[in-house]
């Protein structure tokens, strides 16, 4: 299938830039649509001749009712762009060594396969196997940390050798047992599962050009390296090595590297390491291992070579590392090295090239998100996008730092006059500075207080175009659009600070140095801090309504919402999505990070440490409504809202379904249809708490009913400290 041509916008008419004064009057408003339909998760990928460029991108169809993958073949010429295929999957979007074209894994309706695009558009199948498992949140199938529709694996991750002569692959094989009683762990690793686990193996194989092949490793799908990233392959000149995480009942543990020959086709061990690796990092133009270290202003790129010295290249703006990031490429000969990078202040994403010594950052007013290079790193294709600019294809030349406009990814997004966007950083009453943006209401007039809402997901908020990344089910654009001041607040950066980045890693880890109560205080009670200095900020200035002050946050986010408004009076309303972390109830998810938020289970000596920070055993101090989105029914989200009904706040909790019966939606809703009722329902929700106004775009159902009464029943004990 080879598409419809048409030829791309040549000239934007945007600024990439957030920082705007004012909000245009030329152009249309938001709607719940164009949110639920914005362009995300590209994949770039150059023809070696630098004639041509395909690339993925996943949107919402919502006339089906369904998030789809649509591959486009762009002529870089004559920016004559084709839309070749719609599919329910494809991705792992690669150049076929020797200028053939590109590989790629695509469900076109017998499980994900391996296929081959020509630069005609031509579609064929490469490699084909049985798919005979289903991963996703589906009766049957195989639970993956994924968000979409359930899908059934042929081909589950590829790679080519650089001479094209060799390709790795993975593919899932059932692993059917004999259905037994459960016991202890296995009983625990269902805590949150709404349907019986199943177990498969995956299978790391080699093929030549001739079509011979072997099998490698079998692994179970628990081995995260083999499972998410086939092994994490590097080739060599005697043959790929690639890596698998070792636990359990293997003697070992912790992280082993592999060898597999070209000359004896067997593997052989070559290396053990106790930490999980840096996915997609390269090395530095030196031969040496790349690092952001230190914290604050002394933030700084570092290259340790393979004798132990090590080459500073200076104090730095950003880190490096971040799966956020545009990605990583190494020249073919070494000496330069392009990688992705994300800032500190006005959070965004760029690029540093690496020669020598020497470091050359390339940070743009908005973020490049996605590219690809020519392997001499001359040039490349880039995704630009801000949070008041669609996402558009950009000429990336490193060395110079030159970007060129090419072409809008979404002109039906262009046509949206811009909302006024700041970036902002506010330092709280403890010293720790949080970065975010504010997105001001369209017909914002100055001496007007108006009523806010605080979003939050842990580090998200930075300059990506409508992300659900950061603002889920939460139409911030929307809220903008009804006269809300929106704040968009990043958890201080534990790169700002030694004691706050060992907080998190002690967290991560298990019980250490710092202790659960110096824990609790600067992961939870520092963001609340944050929140409410942030607020009254603004309302010194005039800007916030005291009150009419909500707060909304999915996963990390429903945490800090959950914490917000059991330790802080000053929200009147307020939404948590999906989460039901700190909960009694969820002491076992896992509970090595219980022991270090809270010393232990919830019982006998550490009962009060839950006290002093598990919103359910805090419901009596709520100030605001609560409403709870979910798509999982977690017990520790239905016992925060049992709490909060029986002590008279107003809440609701509503559980989003699955596309049937046998399916659930995942944690990044994909069904098209229950984003649009979840950002109906948020908007409705905070209407009402704080305006006073039922939504007519909210189908009733009783709703407004069931709010009024709640309200009329609820006496709120909370005075203003503002």
């Amino acid at each position: 299938m080879t598409g419809k041509a048409h030829l791309l916008p040549l000239v934007l008419s945007l600024a990439i830039g957030s920082a705007q004064t004012a909000g245009s009057n030329e152009g249309r408003r938001w709607t719940v649509e164009d949110i639920v339909t914005v362009p995300a998760d590209f994949d770039l990928s150059l023809a070696p001749d630098g004639q041509s460029l395909a690339y993925i991108e996943r949107r919402a169809d919502i006339e089906k009712n369904e998030t789809v993958s649509i591959l486009h073949l762009l002529d870089l010429r004559s920016l004559a762009s084709r839309e070749i295929l719609r599919a329910s999957s494809a991705e792992q979007l690669k150049p076929l060594p020797g200028g053939r074209g590109w590989s790629l894994l695509i469900d076109r309706g017998d499980g994900l396969q391996l296929h081959e695009l020509d630069a005609r558009g031509t579609i064929k199948v490469l490699v084909e196997r049985d798919a005979l498992v289903t991963v996703g949140q589906t009766e049957g199938g195989l639970f993956a940390v994924r968000s979409g529709a359930p899908r059934r694996i042929g081909i589950l991750y590829h790679d080519w050798s650089p001479d094209g002569q060799w390709l790795w692959y993975a593919t899932l094989k059932p692993n059917p047992e004999p259905v037994e009683v459960a016991i202890d762990a296995a009983v625990v690793a269902q805590r949150n599962r709404r349907r019986a686990p199943i177990k498969a193996m995956v299978e790391l194989r080699i093929r030549s050009a001739t079509g011979e092949e072997w099998l490698v490793e079998s692994r179970p799908s628990s081995d995260r390296l083999a499972f998410y990233y086939g092994g994490n392959v590097e080739w060599t000149s005697e043959g790929p090595r690639y890596q698998l995480e070792q636990t359990g009942a293997e003697k070992t543990g912790g992280i082993g590297t592999f060898a597999w020959s070209f000359a004896t086709k067997a593997s052989r061990p070559v290396g053990q390491g106790s930490s999980f690796p840096a996915i997609g990092l390269v090395r530095g133009p030196n031969g040496g291992g790349l690092a952001s270290e230190g914290f604050g202003s002394m933030l700084a790129l570092t290259e340790t070579r393979a004798d132990g010295r090590k080459i500073d290249y200076g104090p730095q703006p950003f880190y490096i590392g971040d799966p956020r990031s545009a990605g990583n490429w190494l020249s073919p000969d070494g000496r330069a090295a392009l990688l992705g990078v994300r800032t500190l202040s006005h959070p965004r994403y760029g690029l540093v090239l690496l020669t020598g010594r020497r470091a050359r950052p390339l940070i743009r007013p908005g973020s490049l998100t996605a590219c690809d290079f020519r392997k001499d790193l001359a040039w490349g294709i880039c995704v630009e996008e801000s949070l008041n600019q669609a996402p558009r294809l950009v000429h990336v030349v490193p060395d110079t730092g030159r970007v060129r406009e090419l072409a809008s990814l979404s002109p039906i997004h262009e046509t949206i006059a811009p909302l006024r966007v700041t970036p902002h950083e506010w330092t709280n009453r403890r010293g720790y500075r949080s970065t975010g943006f504010i997105i001001w209401p369209r017909d914002y007039r100055a001496k007007s207080r108006y009523p806010a809402i605080v979003i939050t997901h842990g580090s998200d908020a930075d300059e990506r175009f409508a992300s659900s990344d950061m603002q889920w089910n939460y139409p911030a654009q929307l809220f903008a659009e009804r006269g809300y001041v929106v704040i968009l607040q990043n958890d201080p950066s534990a790169r700002q600070q030694a004691e706050l980045w060992d907080a998190y890693m002690e967290w991560s880890s298990g019980p250490g140095a710092l202790g659960p109560a110096k824990l609790r205080e600067l992961i939870w009670l520092n963001g609340v801090y944050s929140f409410e200095d942030a607020i009254a900020e603004l309302v010194s200035e005039g800007v916030v309504d005291p009150d009419r002050v909500g707060i909304a946050g999915y996963s990390r986010g429903s945490q800090m919402v959950n914490v917000a408004v059991t330790q802080s009076e000053i929200f009147d309303a307020a939404s948590s999505g999906d989460g039901n972390y700190l909960e009694p109830a969820s002491y076992s998810d896992p509970k090595e990070g219980y022991h270090a938020v809270f010393g232990g289970p919830p019982s006998g000596s550490h009962l009060e440490a839950y006290r002093q920070l598990s919103p359910s055993l805090r419901a009596d101090k709520v100030c605001a409504p609560v409403l709870q989105q979910m798509a999982s029914p977690f017990a520790g989200a239905i016992d925060f809202y049992t709490a909060l009904r029986d002590a008279k706040v107003p809440a609701q909790i509503s559980l989003y379904p699955g596309e049937t019966a046998a399916t659930d939606e995942t944690h990044l809703f994909h069904i098209p249809v229950n984003r649009q009722r979840a950002m109906r329902e948020n908007l409705a929700w905070f209407d009402f708490w704080l305006r006073g106004r039922r939504d007519p775009e909210l189908e009733d159902r009783g709703v407004f009913d069931r709010w009024e009464k709640m309200a009329a029943q609820w006496s709120p004990r909370c005075a203003r400290t503002q």
